[in-house]
């Protein structure tokens, strides 16, 4: 059996977080498809949609920004240089 899946069979709490992780996701989905945004002219629902995937965008490379930071700055307390890749 793969690992997620008996860990999210097992653990109540890992469901518990997957669930909060989505619920931005089904909110989204839930305004796309109530056409909550009927109100708005076609601009302005492109604007919206445009400031969300750069708020996806931005918060995607932040997380990727942060691990970069994280080993350049572990490998300088090892004493290697960020371009060893290894951290050796």
């Amino acid at each position: 059996m793969n690992p997620l899946t008996r860990l999210y069979r097992r653990s109540r709490a890992y469901r518990v977080v997957l669930y909060c992780l989505f619920l931005p996701l089904m909110v989204l989905v839930y305004v796309l498809s109530d056409d909550m945004w009927a109100k708005y002219t076609q601009v302005g629902n492109l604007t919206l949609l445009a400031v969300f995937l750069l708020f996806a965008l931005w918060a995607w490379w932040y997380g990727e920004d942060r691990d970069r930071r994280r080993a350049a700055s572990a490998a300088q307390d090892n004493g290697a240089s960020w371009a060893d890749g290894n951290g050796r």
